[in-house]
């Protein structure tokens, strides 16, 4: 365990200070996040995001899409940036199933193309904190590239979601509902994000709520 996660940060650290560095700064742009994800202000209604409401993102490399979900909900203060590595905008380093935060201490948290660099015990650990970290009546928004059935393209996929990984776990919304299962939600829901043009790789979006 301890030398995947060696693996895993050390990837995240050479992505994004390595050669890779001006690839990495263009992918975490705000106008290429937003190409990412195209549908923001659906992701911020889906949050509730607005003015008093607390955010955190996770994995956000320069936190530009998530100022740009502030931006369009109208919040009143700017969202708190985690993220495996240290970098320029990043508030709060480590893992994503021991953040430093006390229990309920956020009212939306979203997590965008993150979790396919982890394995199935710190996706569920991940979700657990997830149930720990949102207040009642809180919502987290988890994104990621799906596996398709055709061998040779899901092979292509994961070479192209590779960058920062040091191995990529595609999940469908079967598998991962499964891992945020009894991790202290009240509703786990499939949402659509789509349509997405770049890349054109099918993506699976969860939205999971605590009860008010």
């Amino acid at each position: 365990m301890m030398r995947c996660r060696r693996g895993t940060r050390y990837a995240r650290e050479r992505w994004r200070s390595g050669w890779t560095r001006p690839l990495a700064r263009a992918v975490n742009s705000q106008a290429a996040m937003a190409a990412l994800n195209p549908r923001a202000d659906r992701i911020a209604e889906l949050l509730q995001l607005g003015p008093g409401k607390r955010h955190l993102d996770i994995g956000c490399g320069t936190a530009q899409f998530a100022n740009l979900l502030a931006e369009r909900a109208g919040a009143d203060w700017s969202p708190v940036a985690g993220d495996l590595t240290h970098g320029a905008s990043v508030e709060v380093e480590g893992w994503p199933e021991r953040l430093p935060f006390r229990d309920a201490s956020f009212d939306a948290i979203s997590a965008l193309h993150i979790i396919r660099r982890f394995d199935d015990d710190m996706v569920h650990a991940f979700g657990v904190e997830l149930g720990r970290l949102l207040a009642p009546g809180g919502r987290a928004i988890i994104t990621e590239f799906a596996p398709v059935r055709f061998g040779l393209l899901d092979k292509a996929h994961h070479w192209i979601t590779s960058g920062g990984c040091n191995e990529v776990d595609l999940r469908g919304w079967g598998r991962l509902a499964a891992q945020l299962t009894e991790c202290g939600f009240d509703a786990v829901e499939l949402v659509d994000l789509g349509p997405y043009f770049l890349p054109p790789i099918p993506r699976v979006s969860v939205l999971v709520r605590r009860a008010p």
